[in-house]
């Protein structure tokens, strides 16, 4: 055995140097069933035994055998340089890199256990030895954020002017009634309940302004949600201004209302933008009812607070890493 090159060993020959090692009862798997020679033998990793076809299951088992093997590389650095798998005296693969080995099925890169940062990528090495994938950095692009605001601001102005218009195009309730509605007609009017969807509105609002305050990149969702905010209601000024409904119930006083000249147009119109179409600043409009700004509001508050609530998690991880 010791006379004969490894790269000539057959099976019977890896046999023979398994029962040597002290490892009878792997020869009938490595041997017999998989056919192991020479050359697969110094070319056997631990990721090998531990992952299908071979499967080994005793640790202890799997890492005496793995001692066994590199001692065998150790005496064949030559014949492993040959075949393209360079030994340095760690790496269980004789490759060099200790990133190819898997983990519990994954790659080392993905594992806490690792002490090698993988290359190619940029990690933070932390005090432990341990390594964390840094994430890209965000361009904040300050100059979209302005424009959105500004694109955001001018679509509400321009709201409350196509309100004031389409006030004054209410059709009269006595020739058109409201649109009867099978549930909204059997339950209850709620006095209330406008009011407190304008409170919901003005909490979910508050929430927002400080995940954005918390936020490492603000600028990125101000950006977002003015420009989301200002297409919806753009879109809505034309679907307000093309169709006409009557109001949608008798509580409602509402009736054509001639604002004069444009001069009191646009006054009316500053009116409701500085109050923000809300009841609760005393702002009362009609001929919007039928396309609800309160609902877009509340609607797109709430997807952007619950798809950004992990950032004030973050943000307490952050302070607690930051106190230790």
């Amino acid at each position: 055995m010791t006379q004969l090159s490894v790269r000539r060993w057959t099976p019977k020959h890896v046999a023979k140097w398994l029962r040597e090692e002290g490892f009878c009862d792997y020869v009938d798997l490595l041997c017999n069933k998989h056919r192991l020679d020479g050359t697969s033998l110094l070319a056997l990793s631990e990721y090998d035994l531990r992952s299908p076809p071979l499967e080994l299951k005793v640790l202890g088992d799997i890492k005496r055998l793995m001692v066994s093997i590199r001692k065998l590389q150790k005496q064949n650095v030559d014949l492993l340089e040959e075949l393209g798998l360079p030994f340095d005296g760690h790496s269980p693969t004789g490759s060099g890199s200790s990133l190819d080995w898997l983990c519990n099925g994954d790659s080392c890169r993905d594992c806490d256990s690792t002490d090698t940062a993988p290359v190619g990528e940029e990690y933070h090495q932390y005090t432990n030895g341990k390594y964390k994938q840094q994430t890209r950095r965000l361009d904040p692009e300050y100059w979209k954020t302005a424009l959105s605001s500004i694109y955001v601001v001018f679509v509400f102005g321009f709201t409350s002017f196509v309100m004031v218009i389409v006030h004054e195009r209410v059709p009269d309730m006595r020739t058109y009634p409201p649109l009867p509605d099978i549930f909204l007609d059997s339950v209850p009017r709620i006095p209330w309940a406008f009011a407190m969807a304008e409170a919901c509105g003005v909490i979910l609002c508050n929430i927002w302004l400080l995940v954005l305050l918390l936020h490492k990149h603000r600028s990125i969702l101000l950006r977002r949600m003015c420009s989301l905010m200002g297409t919806v209601f753009m879109l809505r000024c034309i679907t307000m201004f093309v169709t006409s409904l009557s109001v949608p119930g008798q509580h409602l006083q509402c009736s054509g209302k001639m604002y004069g000249d444009m001069w009191a147009k646009l006054q009316r119109a500053v009116a409701i933008w500085s109050g923000f179409g809300m009841t609760l600043t005393g702002v009362h409009t009609c001929g919007d009812y039928m396309f609800s700004g309160h609902t877009v509001v509340l609607t797109m508050l709430n997807f952007f607070v619950t798809e950004c609530k992990f950032c004030l998690h973050a943000f307490i991880k952050i302070r607690r890493n930051m106190s230790v």
